[in-house]
């Protein structure tokens, strides 16, 4: 009997260790993946916005403009520079086991763009004194800007600027 309790427990513990430390890279995965199909690496994608049948992100908001990235800063770091559009934007990244490690928004910014320089563990450093500098626990991740949008008639205006965002690789 004492065997069959500690064989049942020895399980659940094996299955508790591989959901926690397996099932968020295998999500993580599948997310880059998706959004890497779209566009590559190292460059944003801008889907319209959500209605109530979208579901590239989870529970997406009406009321909120996505862009997003996949990044790479196995070799080089990589510059991204998001404008800013009122009432809201944001920035978050998230690192290869979805954990969000980041996030800047335009109260943090300190002027008209959110600008950051995104290093990996390994990545070479040198060159990027004075840079706001942003080091993810993950070569590879996700990043992705949040922008309120007041209404469907200032959308136009805000599409425009959030076009704008680039993320680059640094030689």
């Amino acid at each position: 009997m004492m065997r069959w309790i500690l064989g049942i427990a020895l399980g659940a513990a094996l299955v508790h260790v591989a959901a926690v430390a397996a099932l968020p890279r295998a999500i993580m995965s599948c997310v880059l993946a998706g959004l890497s199909a779209q566009a590559g690496e190292n460059r944003f994608v801008h889907p319209p916005l959500a209605t109530d049948q979208s579901r590239t992100i989870v529970r997406p908001s009406p009321d909120l403009a996505y862009s997003s990235a996949v990044f790479d800063v196995s070799e080089r770091p990589l510059h991204v520079v998001v404008p800013l559009t009122p009432p809201y934007t944001s920035l978050s990244g998230f690192a290869a086991n979805t954990d969000n490690f980041f996030a800047v928004n335009d109260q943090t910014a300190g002027a008209a763009s959110i600008d950051v320089v995104i290093v990996g563990p390994g990545t070479e450093r040198a060159g990027l004194e004075g840079m706001r500098v942003v080091e993810s626990p993950s070569d590879r991740g996700v990043l992705l800007v949040r922008r309120v949008v007041v209404n469907a008639e200032a959308f136009p205006a805000l599409d425009a600027v959030r076009q704008q965002a680039r993320a680059e690789s640094l030689p």
